[in-house]
């Protein structure tokens, strides 16, 4: 009784609800035994969130440095696994592909797939096994793309070798090549409903980056105003399903018929409807459909059209790149006709060009977040089922002792003393393992194709002020290039007109 009246005077309250507090904040900043290094004490409800930037590379750098390849942090109240250099995420990805290939399940990804496709196994599968059947791999597809760098051409021989911006006709252009595999369509440069859905989705790239903070901390989704673009990338979101996706998979359910599929939508609709008559358990359904094509459209469409957009600002600061592959696109292809696939053996510097693009561009320098099938002993330390893994490609990409001078443009590192190409297991810009990006070989194809067709009918020069693009990105979902002008000056008449 004494102590009950003991607890009920004012001062004894406080001290109890102190005593609280602290143990709630010792709790919330208490490292468990057995994690991976990382920062001091977090914050409650914040984690170490206040420690990063909005490019939280350099951080990671520092981190790096200071506590080794694999370290740990809290964002807000998730255990975010930070794994660096190519051998260490090989580990993980690749030799561990059994414990470090899921999905993880964060909150602006589950809102945004309003929980389709949440079984990715089956999805890729199925979608491989499709998009093979698309070409994906063989030369029909290679035609399909060529077809389409002929539009390209025509668009940048229009400007009469004026400056432009030449990012939106890109886009649109890659983005033809994704519907053609998928709706088997494409769409004029002009379309304005096509360029406004394209507008819509880089929109959407750009403010999902700010979204993302949002996946560790979900309360933010009730405060005030927008701060975090939540609710503008769910608009973005919403309107490209609304406007493209929907009515384009109407179309299709409705004409579909049994046979040799036309596009990737009626393959994935003849498999819903071969599991159906089956009646076996599965993930291949509408609702799935509906959000593989949503990754595929946006995922296929700004991947590549940023790393043309980035090899367009090598090409200005490195002229001389520009001429030695146009030298070597001049003695093997000429200028008769186009370059094709047939050609890639011999455009050895041209393919090295690509690789180089793709290495220093370092479009997705973060990887892609991975989850956990389970708790694991990772480099002798313990990593818990729920925390999210960070495969940080760009520790891979930039090594020191894999590069020679990494921050230098050198498509020659990519071609050995005998002259022929060489791929170093470091080259990862797509990252590795069973997640491994899904579009890796029609990239490739499109780079090659778009690039060297490109260089046979232009030299690219800057605006007439001389103004060189910034070789500093900016992050998003992707790193993307900021704004600039550039001149596509066609080399010699002689080159067929297409």
């Amino acid at each position: 009784m004494a102590l009950l009246t003991l607890l009920m005077e004012p001062t004894s309250l406080l001290a109890v609800a102190v005593l609280a507090l602290s143990l709630l904040w010792w709790m919330s900043i208490r490292r468990p035994p057995g994690l991976p290094p990382g920062p001091g004490p977090a914050l409650p409800l914040l984690g170490h969130l206040h420690l990063l930037d909005k490019d939280p590379r350099p951080k990671f750098r520092e981190w790096r440095r200071q506590y080794g390849d694999v370290f740990s942090l809290y964002i807000g109240g998730r255990l975010v696994v930070v794994l660096n250099g190519y051998q260490t995420i090989k580990e993980a990805l690749v030799k561990n592909g059994d414990v470090f290939s899921e999905r993880p399940s964060i909150f602006v990804y589950d809102r945004l797939a309003k929980k389709k496709g949440a079984v990715w196994k089956e999805q890729r599968k199925v979608s491989m096994e499709i998009l093979r059947e698309m070409g994906l791999g063989k030369k029909v597809l290679a035609e399909k793309v060529q077809e389409e760098v002929t539009h390209y051409i025509k668009a940048l021989h229009s400007y009469q070798g004026q400056q432009m911006d030449a990012s939106q006709m890109t886009h649109v252009s890659v983005s033809n090549n994704i519907c053609s595999i998928a709706f088997g369509q494409r769409f004029e440069y002009d379309d304005s409903f096509f360029n406004k859905l394209l507008s819509a989705i880089g929109e959407y790239l750009k403010t999902v980056g700010a979204s993302m903070v949002v996946n560790f901390m979900p309360w933010l989704e009730y405060l005030p105003g927008d701060l975090f673009k939540l609710k503008r990338t769910l608009a973005n979101v919403d309107f490209i399903e609304n406007n493209l996706i929907h009515p384009v998979l109407k179309e299709h359910i409705d004409n579909h018929t049994e046979g040799n599929a036309s596009d990737f939508v009626h393959a994935y609709i003849r498999e819903i409807r071969k599991r159906e008559e089956s009646g076996q358990p599965t993930t291949v359904n509408t609702e799935n459909l509906f959000k593989v094509i949503g990754d595929l459209f946006v995922g296929g469409s700004e991947t590549t059209a940023t790393a043309i957009r980035w090899a367009l600002v090598f090409f200005l600061h490195n002229p001389d790149v520009q001429d030695r592959c146009y030298d070597e696109i001049q003695r093997v292809v000429g200028t008769e006709r186009a370059p094709s696939m047939r050609d890639k053996p011999e455009l050895t510097y041209v393919e090295a060009t690509v690789m180089e693009v793709l290495r220093k561009a370092n479009i997705a320098p973060l990887g892609v977040q991975h989850g956990l099938s389970r708790d694991v002993t990772f480099h002798g330390y313990n990593i818990p089922k729920d925390a999210i893994v960070l495969p940080i490609l760009e520790t891979a990409l930039f090594d020191p002792e894999a590069w020679d001078e990494p921050s230098a443009f050198r498509p020659e590192r990519f071609i050995g003393p005998e002259g022929k190409l060489k791929k170093p297991d470091e080259l990862i810009p797509f990252g590795v393992g069973r997640r491994v990006c899904l579009g890796e070989s029609l990239a490739r194809v499109e780079l090659f194709l778009y690039l060297a067709t490109m260089i046979q009918h232009f030299r690219f020069l800057p605006p007439e002020d001389g103004q060189l693009p910034s070789l500093e990105g900016v992050l998003g979902l992707t790193y993307s290039a900021k704004p600039f002008t550039v001149r596509a000056v066609s080399r010699s008449q002689n080159v067929e007109t297409i």
